[in-house]
């Protein structure tokens, strides 16, 4: 901030002072707070981390040993910021609020070959931030025109289900504020989750992440029940005598006791010579078909 930001009139209900300045001093950590929040996130066993504001507060961080570096949207246009950060040689996770599409390549063209370990986040910066600007779409353009890096998403709006769904898309970093209430002071509280909520975000994720699965269709072991029980089969719509050549006005699909040809394979079986007798609304199995080879699928 330079002084004129800082003597600037803030009369928000959410001020904690009479300038921007006051606010942000009013706000601020020292540096030993910082130290004291990094020992207790170790005892407890998660990462600490902080979005660097200016390049000292990267040189702050780095001292820290935090094991990556958060570039928060305010700074993804800030190319020497970024070049300084990059050369520290720390994972990066760089928001895009506020930015074009135009800039992030630039950011991309300029941090990639000083680290090559950092990752976008699509982001939208408004606090609580509408639905209808969230643009996940953005993550499968990201995915698009940067292939060769993560892409995950910055969220802050309320709730959870669109967080969820950037994983869906294949966002691979999620971040959320949190706050122990949302009515507390201040903006960003409203844009927050409470504990439970992120309980449920991250069981929610991490069950979106297992029913990703394959994509690879096929009939699976679990679905061998239902398809035994309703899987469906050719059946003999009238009483075909043996010799006959099949067609298809003598055939229809029933679930069949026991099981014969699939459905699929109805068009296969016209033509066909039946060896022996078939009564109407039996099953056509293999063994009633002359010579019949079985299609196989690749």
């Amino acid at each position: 901030f330079n002084k004129k930001a800082l003597e600037r009139p803030y009369t928000s209900e959410h001020s904690w002072g009479k300038t921007y300045g006051e606010h942000k001093r009013h706000l601020e950590f020292s540096h030993d707070q910082y130290r004291d929040l990094k020992k207790y996130a170790e005892e407890i066993g998660i990462f600490f981390t902080a979005s660097g504001m200016d390049e000292m507060a990267v040189e702050f961080l780095h001292e820290l040993d935090v094991p990556f570096f958060k570039v928060g949207s305010g700074d993804t246009n800030n190319f020497p910021y970024l070049e300084k950060t990059a050369k520290k040689g720390r994972p990066m996770v760089i928001s895009s609020g506020m930015q074009s599409m135009n800039t992030m390549h630039k950011v991309y063209q300029i941090v990639k070959p000083i680290n090559p370990n950092f990752c976008f986040l699509q982001c939208t910066s408004a606090y609580p931030l509408q639905p209808e600007d969230v643009n996940l779409r953005v993550i499968s353009a990201y995915q698009s025109a940067f292939p060769d890096i993560p892409i995950g998403y910055s969220g802050h709006e309320t709730g959870i289900a669109i967080s969820v769904a950037a994983v869906a898309m294949g966002a691979k970093v999620v971040e959320r504020h949190v706050t122990l209430d949302k009515t507390w002071k201040g903006s960003d509280h409203q844009a927050s989750l409470e504990p439970n909520e992120l309980a449920e975000l991250v069981k929610a994720i991490r069950t979106v992440e297992k029913a990703m699965g394959s994509p690879v269709k096929q009939l699976l072991p679990c679905e061998m029940a239902c398809n035994e029980k309703l899987g469906k089969s050719v059946v003999a719509k009238v009483t075909i005598p043996e010799g006959a050549v099949l067609t298809l006005d003598m055939l229809t699909v029933k679930v069949g006791e026991p099981k014969g040809f699939p459905p699929e394979a109805i068009f296969d079986l016209v033509g066909q010579k039946v060896k022996k007798n078939i009564e109407e609304d039996e099953t056509i199995t293999e063994q009633a078909v002359e010579n019949h080879v079985k299609n196989v699928k690749c």
